[in-house]
């Protein structure tokens, strides 16, 4: 078993020395809830710490965090493909539990995974430092949620979300920033008034994962409700996908956290604002479900904010899944692209086109957008044969907790030059009529 986990722990280049401790029937006798087997749990492996919080051994024992300098780069391309068409990228990476809260750390953190605060803590700042040394947008709010006071912490005991502590916290920061930047005075103004309600639970499956392997209740996930409230219209906060008004707005998208409503995040921030914030993130969606959802939607096209906040937790590699996804998104941020004439797309079955392409049409830098006609539409195939006779294929399919916009780009890189002069979309739902094929380009020309 320790083996295996060494090796997880190699694969997802996260530095946490595994060395032999005192685990199992031993733990157990020292647990204030009657837990046993937690750090080798092959559904999520956690440590005990003190009052009664659990931490996790990946993502919140890890030291080192990914962002390369091409990652950093990708991001920084996005960032400025928002900015050439007036929209400010913020980036909020959530600091880990272990980082926030090292006082309730058990001592087998140190002494059987080799976690090291001071580490980890440059590890945080360094990922931070090189955003911003690329020119990003980026929210520290490691200091601001340690000073959180009061009687409730800014994470659950038994879970890795905040509470709506942690999240009032955080927004506060983030407005600070923002209304430093260019551009701040420029939002549309609006009184809010913050309510508190009743305490309220949270569904929590890291709560539930932990509890088989412990004999008695572990601490349930509640946390102080509030209700944001627009006081000139009595209007509650904004519904996902809404329609947001023109001119001088402020999107929000991100992870559970940013969609947990017991914590009222996103109300926080139009408070904290004095300006409605809508919120457009996916729960389960990862570091790009939400902003993927969003960039490619037609209410991102027809009405960017002034100003795109994008909360990630600091352990979700953006980097993980190549750089296919970042270029996506710049791609879809600038918009710089040509229409192929509707005339060169002909029909080769109910879901499927053929799309011919003129010499040098297409360039190794470019980017393959392509639309459905179906906003429902989730799953997109591009294929063309390469000059030596081979074949090229590249998919994207959308998660089924993503927003579905029938809205697809695809890179071809170097392959653009040994394309033969036809390629062919196939999509899992095709509204012939409606669908449109662009060459684009993710950079500045």
């Amino acid at each position: 078993m320790m083996s295996r986990i060494r090796q997880s722990a190699v694969r997802t280049g996260i530095a946490i020395a595994l060395t032999l401790g005192s685990w199992g029937t031993g733990y157990a006798a020292s647990s204030a809830f009657g837990c046993a087997g937690l750090e080798t749990n092959k559904q999520l492996a956690s440590v005990e710490g003190r009052n009664g919080f659990f931490y996790r051994v990946i993502a919140d024992l890890r030291m080192e965090q990914q962002l390369s300098e091409h990652t950093a780069d990708q991001v920084a391309t996005i960032a400025e493909a928002l900015e050439a068409q007036g929209t400010t990228l913020v980036y909020v990476p959530i600091p880990t539990k272990s980082l926030v809260l090292p006082q309730y750390l058990p001592a087998t953190a140190s002494s059987d995974f080799g976690f090291d605060y001071d580490v980890a803590k440059r590890a945080y700042e360094g990922v931070i430092q090189r955003l911003r040394e690329h020119g990003i947008v980026t929210v520290d709010l490691l200091e601001r949620l340690k000073e959180q006071s009061g009687e409730e912490p800014p994470f659950f005991q038994a879970d890795f979300h905040w509470t709506s502590a942690g999240a009032r916290a955080s927004a506060g920061k983030i407005a600070e920033v923002i209304r430093s930047l260019p551009g701040a005075g420029e939002l549309q103004k609006a009184e809010f008034e913050t309510r508190p309600t009743t305490p309220s639970s949270i569904i929590s499956t890291m709560r539930r994962m932990l509890q088989a392997s412990c004999t008695d209740a572990l601490p349930l996930p509640r946390t102080q409700g509030y209700e944001t409230v627009e006081t000139d219209s009595g209007a509650s906060a904004i519904d996902i996908f809404g329609s947001p008004s023109s001119g001088g707005t402020v999107a929000l998208v991100g992870t559970s956290y940013s969609d947990l409503p017991a914590s009222n995040f996103a109300g926080f921030l139009s408070q904290a604002l004095s300006t409605p914030v809508t919120n457009y993130s996916i729960s389960g969606g990862n570091q790009f479900g939400s902003i993927t959802s969003y960039l490619t939607s037609e209410v991102f096209q027809a009405n960017r904010p002034r100003f795109l906040i994008w909360e990630n937790p600091i352990y979700n590699n953006l980097g993980k899944f190549g750089d296919a996804p970042l270029i996506e998104l710049a791609t879809a941020a600038r918009q710089s692209c040509r229409r192929i004439d509707p005339e060169r797309i002909s029909p080769l079955g109910p879901t499927t086109v053929s799309v011919a392409l003129e010499q040098g049409e297409v360039s190794d830098s470019a980017v393959i957008y392509a639309f459905s006609g179906d906003t429902l539409s989730r799953h997109a195939t591009l294929s063309f044969k390469l000059n030596d006779g081979h074949d090229y294929q590249s998919s994207i399919v959308r998660a089924d907790r993503m927003v579905s916009t029938g809205r697809f780009y695809f890179p071809v890189r170097y392959f653009a030059s040994e394309a033969s002069k036809r390629i062919t979309l196939e999509f899992d739902r095709l509204s012939t009529n409606a669908a449109a094929v662009s060459v684009c380009h993710p950079k500045a020309r």
